[in-house]
């Protein structure tokens, strides 16, 4: 015939839509690092971890290496209020040299409709730096023009007062907290390197807000 090769309409759009999902897939697989600075709203509904019955966190020592995100006056808040309230929650805060568990945390604080958007971000690494944990929370609080000026002490304390307690009852759930209570669980060591931690019902979804 000497003319060109028509292609099928119906095979461009597939041979789009496949590229679509793939690059699509690249970006999802790229976004897992990016997600947790940023502290996605996209992400689905945490579950909550439940603290192990008879057991103190107080066994697994932690220390709060790092925190990004904010600018440096609502992150040093954020630690501090952060640190007293896993203190009061029976957390044993160490050196980063003696801590058996290390903590990083990622806050963002974005515009959403009619409110502002806190999220966080908080990964546990075992001594040997491998992440054991990821925990993520979300709330809306007042509107501004700066996201990061809406975020007051109130926001504040809330937020590290739940992130304090989802570590604590992470901690409580370790091999080291469960052998330090010294079998007070009735769950051996062994089984809980294997088990995983308990979880309440998943959140509902959207953003909590703080009243």
């Amino acid at each position: 015939m000497g003319g060109r090769a028509a292609f099928p309409v119906f095979s461009l759009r597939a041979f789009g839509a496949v590229c679509g999902a793939l690059m699509l897939g690249g970006c999802l697989d790229t976004a897992v690092d990016v997600g947790a600075r940023q502290a996605s709203a996209q992400q689905p509904p945490a579950r909550r971890i439940a603290a192990r019955p008879g057991v103190s966190p107080h066994g697994a020592s932690l220390v709060f290496s790092s925190i990004e995100g904010p600018p440096d006056a609502v992150g040093a808040r954020f630690m501090q209020r952060f640190s007293e309230a896993a203190e009061a929650r029976d957390v044993a805060l160490a050196p980063q040299e003696k801590a058996q568990y290390r903590l990083r945390a990622y806050l963002t604080a974005s515009p959403a409709q009619g409110s502002t958007r806190l999220a966080y971000v908080l990964d546990v690494f075992d001594h040997q730096g491998r992440r054991v944990q990821r925990l993520t929370d979300e709330v809306g609080v007042k509107a501004s023009n700066d996201p990061w000026e809406a975020v007051d002490e109130r926001a504040i304390a809330l937020f590290a007062d739940r992130g304090a307690e989802e570590i604590a009852a992470f901690l409580s759930n370790t091999p080291e907290a469960i052998a330090a209570a010294g079998g007070e669980s009735g769950v051996s060591v062994a089984a809980a390197q294997h088990a995983p931690a308990a979880a309440d019902p998943v959140r509902p979804s959207g953003v909590a807000q703080l009243r």
